[in-house]
């Protein structure tokens, strides 16, 4: 029987793999010659070849295999004449018996008995470049695969001795980053690789090592086997869809925190509704705590845990698709096992969740009173004089208040989703309408809450003409005071917001004076009558799904704008623990605190108690902290580190899923160049979410705080947030790769009357600023009639 990594080569030979010439001794081949020391290696395959060069390769029995790989024990030659093979193979099969073999067999308890050699002759490929495949990350990431490549033979990458470049291609998203000096491989080249490594995973399975060579622009692979430290058994799914709309691009260490903090109290809040029961509730203790994770600056959905509790819920084989939906969530498979309940435990959770549904709308009012108190008593207090530790006993009572009842709006949500997915299952069936046909009812809702910050705002714009400066001022403020918490990445505690800079809301409303005319037209529009279900007449049951729907979404809304609020509570509170730390020299500056966990800040809040920032500049209180130096600069220094961390997250590409084995782990490396998707063709696909067709400029938009001239232009991203508005607001349309119908890009496009098509591969890399495009936002097409290729692209 021949050895794995021989037999492989075969098969990959036998399905029109690329492989160079070669030849199998074998075992009993040699031990039929009486020997290695009388095997005298004669080839017809390989005899009139003199004046090339071999590979001498051995091939051990035990090799690769997962509890023992026998990793760089066995000896392997390269550019090996003819007359010289034999002694070369002579020297692999020496290598089973030399002393590092011998340990590892006593190491591993495995007779030399057991342990037979082939030997691969193979004839060399005069490289220009060759290198290792990974098909998933050997580190512990599945989805990722990891092609290391140097100029020359492939025994540099594989000894550290030659200048390599290191790949790392997302499978997912089929985009691509590299570490290396030097862009030795074209995107051409990287991705006819991974079509390669692709058909040999179908012939041997997903995690595979694989040695390659590249000779005048062709292919040839050398030899494949199993990577043994990656098993595959566990994933942990790290997913973006929805989440990126609140947390896009990087969120620092203090969001993080609070992120973990929120997520875990509301999910554990909705399962002691549904479950009433602290026994089944321990169940999903791992899984509660656990929703959301943080990769490489960025937050993503543990997505693993989010179908963990989906599961328990009744009729989940429609819930599952409709939340999947709802979320954009593209990679619909999952783990169809669940948590074992009793049949009694199964019917109260039946029972508990139509009761807690049928509760939601009420609930919801009850919701937004409540956070109405709790938003007018923080703001009347005293908060700029108010010492760190008071702060932190807002915080806690805070916490405390809204995580008792901020779960129903998740509830919320379920209410909203199922009822959208019960409305479109009815209008497909009962009117032949297709899937899309919902978005035209349930759009011109006239009072919802996200809307009302850019209308008040611009009609603040438009009055600012005739207002005296005092005027203005006081209805500056009275603006900040009510909606100053909502802008782009208005979650991020991070974010500058109009109440933390108000200098912001000046240059917003500056930018819309520009243009009075059409700043009227939009107001007018948004303040005119909307034509929604209203104008189709539909039975008694079709229509109470439309409200039940509507009412979500209203309710949803201004539950968002709360949430918004209540971020800017949290915002404010560590802006002033920020401001005592740097006032003590605890930290070098105010905004160095959203470089710390809220873990971290109460530690140090503990550790050097103030009685009021009043007394933070007294000699008192210098002296008393003068004990506190070294921790000061331990805090520096662990600042300075996360924000070289932060430096280099920045450069690596946002990728929507993550699949780790095991725990999760940030990416560390010494120089990255990203590499982007190419698109080839001139129509895209997503899904529509507001009607209309238009043609215009394109504006592709990356760093939303950047001023931009979006006015009249079709704005491309990977995906919006609730301060969106401000931008939306004056827009032709908007595209996004990432959302879905109940996202809030689809949500206010369908408000303000403008088209939006969400869920849009390979938009950024598809359409640059300045193409003239047509959208439809009722089929979800897209097509570039004219390219002009973004300079900074």
């Amino acid at each position: 029987m021949l050895s794995k990594k021989a037999a492989n080569l075969i098969t990959l030979r036998e399905r029109n793999i690329n492989v160079p010439p070669f030849v199998v001794v074998s075992y009993d081949e040699v031990m039929k010659a009486g020997g290695v020391e009388k095997y005298h290696f004669k080839n017809p395959f390989l005899e009139n070849a003199e004046g090339e060069y071999y590979a001498v390769r051995s091939a051990c029995s035990l090799e690769d295999n997962k509890d023992a790989s026998f990793a760089g024990q066995f000896d392997t030659y390269l550019n090996v004449a003819w007359n010289d093979i034999d002694a070369m193979i002579t020297k692999c099969y020496k290598s089973l018996t030399n002393d590092c073999v011998k340990s590892y067999l006593k190491s591993k308890k495995i007779s030399a008995s057991n342990i037979k050699m082939d030997v691969i002759v193979q004839k060399m490929v005069d490289a220009d470049f060759a290198g290792v495949i990974f098909t998933a990350n050997p580190q512990g990431i599945l989805n990722e695969t990891v092609i290391s490549v140097s100029r020359g033979l492939g025994e540099g990458v594989v000894a550290d001795k030659a200048d390599s470049v290191t790949y790392y291609y997302n499978l997912t998203d089929k985009i691509y980053y590299s570490e290396g000096k030097e862009n030795l491989l074209s995107y051409d080249f990287v991705t006819r690789l991974i079509d390669i490594t692709s058909q040999i995973k179908d012939i041997f399975g997903d995690y595979l090592d694989i040695e390659f060579a590249i000779k005048d622009g062709e292919i040839y692979i050398l030899q494949t086997r199993d990577i043994t430290t990656v098993k595959g058994e566990k994933p942990l799914i790290f997913d973006n869809s929805n989440i990126v709309e609140s947390y896009p691009g990087l969120s620092l260490p203090l969001t993080e925190s609070f992120v973990d903090v929120v997520y875990s109290g509301v999910f554990r809040g909705v399962c002691n509704r549904i479950l009433k029961d602290d026994r089944e509730l321990s169940k999903f203790e791992e899984n509660v705590n656990n929703m959301v994770g943080h990769v490489n600056g960025r937050v993503y959905y543990k997505i693993s845990n989010w179908y963990a509790l989906l599961k328990s819920l009744p009729f989940n084989s429609f819930i599952i698709p409709v939340w999947q939906e709802m979320l954009g969530v593209k990679n619909k498979s999952y783990d169809k096992s669940y948590v074992r309940q009793s049949l009694l435990v199964r019917a109260r959770i039946y029972r508990n969740i139509f009761s807690e549904l049928r509760k939601v709308p009420q609930q919801m009012e009850a919701l937004a009173a409540e956070f109405e108190k709790i938003n007018k008593s923080f703001y009347e207090k005293d908060i700029d004089n108010l010492s760190s530790k008071e702060l932190k006993a807002i915080y806690e009572d805070l916490k405390i208040k809204l995580l008792d009842i901020w779960d129903i709006t998740l509830l919320n949500d379920l209410y909203a989703f199922v009822y959208t997915g019960l409305l479109k299952k009815r209008l497909k069936r009962k009117y032949k309408k297709n899937d899309d046909s919902v978005n035209a009812y349930i759009s011109g809702i006239s009072n919802i809450e996200s809307l009302k910050p850019i209308k008040e705002m611009i009609a603040l714009a438009m009055n600012k003409s005739w207002m005296e400066p005092s005027q203005y001022e006081m209805a500056k403020q009275a603006y900040i005071s009510e909606y100053g918490d909502r802008n782009l990445e208005e979650l991020k505690l991070e974010s500058k917001t109009f109440r933390t800079n108000p200098e912001l809301l000046d240059k917003r409303i500056d930018e819309y004076r520009e243009d009075l005319d059409k700043l009227s037209e939009v107001y007018q529009d948004m303040n005119g009558k909307k034509q929604g279900a209203e104008t189709e007449k539909f039975d008694e049951y079709t229509t109470k799904l439309i409200r039940r729907c509507t009412l979500g979404i209203v309710n949803r809304e201004a539950s968002r704008l709360n949430r918004t609020r209540i971020f800017g509570i949290v915002r404010t509170i560590f802006l002033l623990i920020g401001k005592n730390f740097a006032d003590r020299g605890i930290i070098e500056s105010q905004r160095d605190i959203f470089y710390l966990t809220i873990d971290e800040i109460w530690d140090l809040v503990e550790r050097n108690s103030d009685t009021s920032s009043e007394e933070c500049d007294t000699e008192k209180n210098l002296t008393r902290n003068a004990g506190n130096t070294e921790t000061s600069a331990d805090i520096k220094y662990l600042i300075h580190n996360r924000k070289e961390d932060y430096k280099f997250f920045e450069k690596l590409p946002a990728y929507t899923r993550i699949i780790f084995e095991g725990k999760e782990f940030d990416k560390k490396c010494a120089r990255v160049s990203l590499h982007k998707n190419s698109f080839d063709g001139k129509k895209l696909q997503g899904v529509p979410c507001s009607n209309g067709v238009v043609t215009g400029e394109a504006l592709v938009v990356t760093d939303v705080n950047a001023r931009q001239d979006v006015k009249d232009k079709i704005l491309i991203t990977a995906m919006t947030d609730p301060g969106w508005v401000f931008l939306l607001a004056t827009a032709k349309g908007v595209i996004a790769q990432k959302g879905s119908i109940l996202s809030h890009t689809a949500i206010i496009s369908r408000e303000l009357g403008i088209p939006s098509i969400v869920g849009v591969d390979n938009v950024l890399s598809a359409i640059h600023s300045g193409d003239m495009i047509t959208m439809n936002g009722n089929t979800g097409e897209i097509q570039i009639l004219k390219e002009v290729k973004d300079v900074a692209s």
